[in-house]
C-alpha cells in the first residue's frame, strides 16, 4: 500500500513535471509563431520549463 509521504511525493513530482511541460509547450507554441509571444519570453520559458524537467528526472528520481 502506499505511505502519506510517497503519496506526497508522487504528486509533488507530477505537479513540478506538469508545470515543466507546459512551459515548455507555451514556449514552444511561441518560438514557432503559433501562438502571439515574443521570442525574448518564450526562449526563457523554454529553458526554465527544461530545467524544472532536469530537476525532477534527475533530483526527485523520474515523475512518479
Amino acid at each position: 500500500m502506499f505511505e502519506l509521504g510517497q503519496v506526497l511525493r508522487i504528486g509533488r513530482n507530477l505537479a513540478v513535471y506538469t508545470v515543466g511541460v507546459g512551459l515548455l509547450v507555451v514556449a514552444a507554441l511561441g518560438l514557432a509563431d503559433a501562438i502571439e509571444l515574443e521570442a525574448l519570453v518564450a526562449a526563457p520559458l523554454f529553458v526554465v520549463g527544461l530545467a524544472l524537467v532536469f530537476v525532477v528526472h534527475e533530483f526527485f528520481n523520474g515523475p512518479v
